[in-house]
């Protein structure tokens, strides 16, 4: 099974940071570097930690072009099913803004909500930020959580449909594909046409999750490099793959160990960890 149909493999910046919510000017710099050095051909940088660092979206985009770096996802809208509609709306607005600024074709939308409201509620919010979106010349994956309202690939393919935007379409991260409640879906995964998959994060997941620390925490420490650990990856991108999708791989390995040693260290690690199952 050979996934490289695309070439675009783009690193998560905030993955190289032991915590990710706080960044330096140097921790910028030197994930920027190691990235470009690593043989990247992008880079996802959250935009509310450019102020942490001291820097806004331009310096970005002008380091981006010194690098030769890309950065065609922005991560991420996660108060799009806010009931305070103009709050929802400034979000989506300020993250179009960033995209645009630095480059993005694509917007990642989340929800960090245990439940949700009606699923047809969800589709029509979906459906304004999709158009909300659009206008700004974007399209919109929705990223499936296993602790959220969207816990799995089938809440969000049901809110795809019902929404019905042309420019919406699903992430595929695959810890999460396997930590979804049930586990992996892949006769469901066979079912959804290629342009709905745009991105899929590459990390792996022990087979069982450990008995001490909760799924939240285990998402944003302790993930593996793609390869080590259970998920099925022949499968998975197969199935993306062998139905004609050209996603951008994205890999995102959450893992304090790993952020520890350095960029300059990790970004290679998880380049030949991910390059080894893409081949």
């Amino acid at each position: 099974m050979s996934a490289t149909t695309s070439e675009e493999l783009v690193m998560s910046l905030a993955t190289m940071s032991v915590n990710p919510f706080e960044l330096t000017f140097d921790q910028l710099e030197s994930s920027l570097v190691a990235t470009a050095d690593a043989g990247y051909t992008g880079i996802s940088v959250w935009p509310f930690t450019l102020g942490m660092a001291g820097v806004d979206a331009a310096w970005l985009a002008d380091r981006l072009g010194e690098l030769h770096l890309t950065h065609p996802v922005a991560e991420a809208a996660f108060g799009w099913l806010n009931a305070d509609r103009d709050a929802a709306a400034a979000e989506v607005a300020n993250l179009s803004e960033y995209a645009n600024a630095v480059g993005s074709r694509e917007v990642v939308a989340v929800t960090m909500e245990s439940t949700l409201p009606p699923i047809d509620e969800v589709a029509a919010c979906f459906k304004t930020l999709c158009q909300s979106a659009g206008d700004a010349g974007l399209q919109v994956s929705m990223e499936f959580l296993p602790w959220t309202g969207i816990p799995d690939l089938a809440t969000a393919w049901e809110i795809l449909q019902r929404a019905d935007c042309d420019n919406g379409g699903i992430m595929v991260d695959t810890w999460h594909w396997y930590r979804q409640p049930g586990g992996p879906n892949p006769d469901l995964l066979r079912q959804i046409p290629s342009e709905f998959l745009r991105v899929v994060q590459l990390c792996d997941a022990p087979a069982e999750p450990p008995e001490d620390t909760n799924i939240a925490t285990e998402t944003m420490t302790a993930r593996l490099l793609p390869g080590d650990g259970a998920v099925d990856f022949a499968e998975v991108l197969g199935i993306v793959s062998d139905g004609g999708a050209e996603p951008i791989w994205f890999p995102e390995v959450f893992s304090t160990a790993l952020a520890a040693a350095g960029p300059q260290t990790m970004a290679p690690q998880v380049m030949a960890a991910t390059r080894s199952v893409l081949s």
